[in-house]
């Protein structure tokens, strides 16, 4: 009887790890072959990795009439040398793929012309500067789109601790087309794909660990270094270290040591760089300068051009799986946590004065938060699968058609780059930010 057990657990087990890598190859070849490739604030994401790879730091000193070609756009200048303003956590993600580019494929960023027309052909930038970076443009689209794939894998991971492979599945392909993980994370190496792989690891180990506690000390190591990614992942930071030390306390101090390994060293090389803990980029400057908070909140979730809601109906199903939660009494601590991380999450990027996002697709601000949301589609998914015929069926009905209305809308936004000239035409956006509210003259409709 147990070896029959233990046989049928080994072939569920394999399974899930065939669905998952068939998962992985279709996203990140769909992702790799949609056209638009948004290089804008990761712009040199890719030199620094190749930096890091040839030379062992991540000064942009070598790329100096690159640099001047762009008019040291998103660099600044620190103690003698040239360095992004952005973190260097999404760069030194994209090492090994760089590293493997580079020295597995004889050095292609010095040849192979072919890619450079490829990405000529699906790039948007003035001819005098493709020249300069479109092999760097074809490399971080395909290293975005990888990494971005990897996290709807583990979105189906994380899905199958809930349910069974169908419905682990289409969350996943939900997360992978029909939210900004797609129109935005996967366009380019911004911060947020990275941000939301380290984010969705860690929520995988929490949900795990409620079955095995000391599965919790890992936990520590993803989370922290989400922050070196992206520093508004602080507040995942604080609630789940909350979490641990309400919840987990015998393991508090492994989950803790994890996070100080990562901490550590990034500490010492800001230091060694900035001759301070942090960079410039990480101070909260720019939090609480925001004159029109209240307009900023309404949004992040409704405006025409940035709405959470609008650009991603589907994403109100996790709305419902809140609600039916706290009322068939299943809304848990790690629920709570996750909840409270998102409604920071958006009074903190409301609290930009540049909250839109300046020119991007969407609700790209809210990226982040999608591994987060996914959990209480989940909950909604397995609740109408378990209702009554008559519910199961006006549910599903709704819920397929808001799936299908935000693959549509970031369909949009990863392959046709009119929905990003509307960021520049008639007006520059962040000149005039009353067009974000503009319904006559919507981002998603621009053709």
């Amino acid at each position: 009887m147990n070896i029959t057990l233990i046989s049928v657990c080994k072939r569920s087990l394999c399974n899930r790890y065939v669905v998952a890598l068939a998962i992985f190859i279709l996203v990140s070849c769909s992702y790799v072959l949609s056209r638009n490739v948004t290089s804008f604030d990761s712009l040199w994401s890719v030199p620094i990795a190749l930096s890091i790879v040839r030379e062992g730091n991540t000064d942009l000193d070598e790329y100096g009439e690159r640099l001047k070609a762009f008019d040291y756009c998103g660099v600044e200048l620190v103690n003698g040398h040239y360095y992004s303003i952005f973190p260097v956590g999404t760069p030194l993600l994209a090492v090994p793929g760089v590293w493997f580019i580079d020295r597995c494929l004889n050095s292609i960023f010095d040849a192979i012309p072919k890619l450079s027309e490829y990405i000529r052909s699906r790039s948007h930038r003035s001819i005098d500067k493709l020249d300069v970076l479109a092999l760097y443009q074809g490399v971080e689209l395909i290293i975005a789109s990888v990494l971005t794939a990897l996290v709807a894998v583990v979105v189906f991971f994380i899905a199958c601790c809930f349910t069974d492979l169908y419905l682990s599945v289409v969350i996943a392909l939900i997360f992978a087309f029909c939210t900004p993980a797609w129109s935005t994370a996967s366009r380019a190496l911004w911060q947020h794909g990275p941000s939301m792989l380290m984010l969705s690891v860690t929520l995988y180990l929490f949900i795990r660990a409620r079955e095995k506690p000391t599965l919790i000390q890992f936990a520590g190591i993803p989370l922290l270094f989400s922050y070196v990614i992206r520093p508004t992942n602080s507040i995942s930071i604080v609630a789940f270290s909350c979490f641990v030390a309400i919840k987990y306390r015998k393991h508090l101090i492994p989950f803790f040591t994890g996070m100080i390994a990562v901490a550590v060293p990034f500490i010492l090389f800001n230091l060694s760089v900035y001759h301070s803990i942090l960079s410039p980029y990480y101070l909260p400057q720019r939090i609480g300068d925001n004159m029109v908070f209240v307009t900023a909140l309404a949004g992040n979730l409704i405006s025409p051009a940035r709405g959470l809601f609008v650009f991603s109906p589907i994403l109100l199903f996790s709305l419902y799986g809140i609600m039916n939660k706290i009322k068939s009494k299943r809304f848990d601590d790690l629920d709570i946590v996750l909840v409270t991380i998102i409604v920071l999450h958006w009074f903190v990027i409301s609290s930009f004065s540049h909250w839109w996002g300046g020119h991007s697709f969407g609700p790209r601000f809210f990226t982040d938060m999608m591994p987060y949301f996914m959990c209480f589609i989940i909950s909604i998914a397995v609740t109408i699968r378990q209702s009554n015929p008559t519910s199961k069926y006006l549910f599903s009905s709704i819920f397929i058609a808001f799936a299908l209305i935000s693959f549509a809308m970031h369909y949009r936004g990863a392959n046709d780059w009119s929905v990003f000239s509307w960021n520049s035409t008639p007006v520059n956006v962040d000149c005039c930010p009353e067009r974000l509210w503009d319904w006559h003259d919507t981002q998603f409709l621009r053709r």
